[in-house]
């Protein structure tokens, strides 16, 4: 027996259940891809931050990179101090103000030198005491004025009377020599009358002996 063919209407309704369902297949593909790449997307991402996290976790080192990695701490450690909270830069004039020598820009100074000693300024205020009020037309401003001034005819005047004074000094003196030669003379010619000219050359004879010094004539 042969198998009946299907009729126009129900050929037509199998074709429209085929295309509904094959829509539905390609929706469902399409909405199961889209919500798998989003996951996957982030289910990487935080594999990332966890692999940073705990890096030992996902592999496992080696022996000679566990001896590596614990010899290059210590160098770290050893070498390098780690500061969690920031850097204070100093200013440019509190750098130039150390003293000391600098070797990089944000270091400490390695060699401090002597600081100078400043001149300290006074903290208290002086106090200026008012000076004496003098007239101008008063006896004691002239005394005054008169001794700081200095007058040309005045200096001349009083070298004249230094000069003056120390001529009068020198013949006085010239004066005096001349007096005591001439007394000297009269008391010669007195002695002369008196004994003599023989007496002349034996005194001269004796006042020659008693100038001699004592020493020659214990020698």
């Amino acid at each position: 027996m042969g198998h009946p063919r299907p009729t126009s209407e129900s050929s037509s309704s199998g074709e429209e259940d085929g295309d509904a369902e094959w829509k539905a297949a390609i929706e469902s593909i399409a909405a199961t891809t889209t919500f798998g790449s989003s996951n996957t997307t982030t289910t990487k991402r935080e594999t990332v931050e966890a692999d940073r996290e705990h890096p030992s976790d996902v592999r496992k080192l080696k022996h000679y990179q566990l001896k590596a990695q614990k010899m290059l701490d210590d160098i770290l450690e050893k070498t390098l101090e780690v500061a969690n909270d920031p850097i204070h830069v100093p200013d440019s004039e509190t750098m130039m103000n150390d003293g000391g020598v600098r070797l990089f820009k944000h270091s400490s100074p390695g060699i401090v030198f002597d600081h100078i000693d400043e001149f300290q300024r006074p903290t208290k205020r002086p106090r200026i005491l008012p000076g004496l009020v003098i007239e101008e037309k008063s006896k004691k401003f002239k005394q005054l004025l008169q001794s700081i001034v200095v007058d040309g005819a005045d200096i001349i005047a009083a070298a004249r009377v230094a000069s003056q004074k120390s001529l009068n000094r020198l013949e006085a003196k010239d004066a005096a020599a001349k007096e005591k030669t001439k007394r000297e003379e009269e008391r010669v010619a007195e002695l002369k009358t008196i004994r003599g000219e023989k007496w002349l050359p034996s005194m001269a004879r004796e006042m020659q002996r008693n100038s001699v010094p004592r020493s020659k004539y214990f020698s």
